[in-house]
């Protein structure tokens, strides 16, 4: 049973490493939908589906009786928990997504689930401690630690990249300023302070994506009598969490539906939509229906490895979805050619991220 639960775990990391693929610009062209719609169009579309998916699984799992009877039977302070802290969860996804826009998969990836995994293993950790052995606590540590240094890694390997890049684009200044004297204040000092600017602001969006995901832990925290009342009601271990996740899912898509909907409108591309010619309509909503399906599945799997792995399954299997997580983005940004450019050091690096 606990091989099963890792290997859900694992699984749930893989495609959580792969889910937001298609709004990268330079993804594989069969999954891109960027070529044909903005960021915040593939992020109001995707979103939504996530929702309509999770809607019916949950339903066809647990029944609407069912699932109606959970809810009556759970206090408001419980409902209301639940329901505030996915919202914060749904602002964190946000930043996430801006992470990876910004800073690239492997950067973003490795900046914000090393904040995930941290906040989140400690918390289940903290509550469960009591029906744990010494043996599971220290190896959770152990994991947790090895997982960090590993992000560390990755993050060290984006900076060495980045500044690579940025010393690059540096000698190329440099060498077309020789023209004239005049283009060396028009084109440096402007590209110096956007430079300081946009890493602070890229930074905030990464901290902002994992401080706010792990409000989700808090959820099922405040949601436990939930789980348990739909056991009582015979819906199996394995799915009982799924009434909890149905507000999740609800609450979270408020975040990305607002932030998508205020980027539509600022940038005047709700437009595009009625533009966009039918066949790339429906490339880019098979690609938004494909973020969707790996979203919703990666989440019911990290369930299904929490459950088969016991008890204490949320403090085990949450780091290893974490770590697969990061591994996941660090090969894609590997197969995109984030790290074509890099400096050796800056690959050894990276390489060295992979084997933790």
């Amino acid at each position: 049973m606990a091989a099963v639960g890792a290997i859900s775990a694992v699984a749930a990391g893989l495609l959580n490493g792969s889910w937001n693929l298609p709004t990268k610009p330079d993804a594989p062209r069969l999954v891109n939908a960027a070529l044909y719609w903005e960021w915040e169009q593939i992020w109001l579309v995707a979103n939504v589906l996530i929702v309509v998916f999770n809607t019916f699984l949950v339903l066809g799992v647990v029944g609407a009786g069912t699932l109606g009877d959970v809810y009556r039977g759970a206090s408001s302070g419980e409902l209301g928990s639940i329901c505030a802290f996915s919202l914060l969860w749904g602002f964190g996804g946000v930043g996430y997504g801006q992470a990876i826009k910004r800073v690239g998969m492997a950067l973003g990836t490795s900046i914000v689930m090393a904040q995930i995994v941290c906040i989140g293993t400690v918390l289940p950790l903290a509550f469960s401690a009591a029906d744990m052995t010494t043996q599971e606590i220290i190896g959770s540590v152990v994991g947790v630690l090895l997982a960090c240094a590993g992000f560390a890694m990755s993050s060290r390997a984006g900076l060495l990249r980045d500044a690579g890049d940025e010393a690059g684009a540096r000698a190329r200044g440099s060498r077309a300023s020789t023209t004239t004297t005049a283009a060396v204040v028009d084109v440096e000092d402007p590209v110096k302070g956007a430079s300081r600017s946009t890493f602070v602001e890229s930074m905030a969006w990464c901290v902002a994506g994992g401080v706010l995901s792990s409000m989700l832990q808090f959820s099922f925290v405040f949601g436990g009598g939930l789980v348990d009342d739909a056991e009582e009601r015979g819906v199996a271990k394995e799915a009982s969490a799924m009434p909890v996740w149905m507000l999740c899912f609800i609450f979270n898509s408020f975040g990305h539906v607002f932030y998508a909907s205020w980027l539509l409108k600022a940038n005047d591309t709700w437009r595009k939509f009625r533009s966009t010619p039918a066949r790339d309509w429906a490339h880019g909503g098979v690609m938004c229906a494909l973020i969707a399906v790996a979203f919703t599945a990666h989440i019911h799997l990290y369930g299904l490895g929490a459950a088969k792995m016991g008890s204490s399954g949320a403090v085990f299997a949450w780091p290893l979805v974490m770590s697969s997580t990061v591994f996941t983005a660090q090969v894609w940004s590997l197969v995109l050619g984030e790290w074509t450019d890099a400096s050796l050091e800056a690959r050894v690096a990276n390489w060295a991220s992979l084997s933790l």
